[in-house]
């Protein structure tokens, strides 16, 4: 699996040089417009919803996400009961 991810970084890595050197790149302030086109866009989208949908989803995201913080997530633990007990210190300790 550590193949995949280094063979990923490494393509993104020669990708983004590339891009660079070739200039055709985004300038960071261009990027940075487009962000905020994008969040005014969506502000009048949720804008243009009739307010008890608005409310709704309101509702459905929160509740959302009230759930997933408040579960505790699966132990990631992969010690064996066996792996926890004290090690065996001889038998002159009996």
């Amino acid at each position: 699996m550590s193949f995949l991810f280094r063979a990923a970084l490494v393509i993104g890595g020669l990708s983004y040089f590339a891009m660079q050197r070739d200039g055709t790149a985004p300038p960071v302030v261009e990027l940075k417009a487009a962000a905020e086109r994008q969040g005014e866009q969506l502000a009048a989208l949720a804008g243009a919803l009739p307010a008890g949908m608005r409310d709704a989803a309101a509702q459905a995201a929160t509740a959302e996400l009230v759930k997933r913080l408040s579960t505790q997530t699966a132990s990631r633990d992969t010690l064996l009961a066996v792996d926890r007990r004290p090690e065996w210190r001889g038998s002159d300790l009996r």
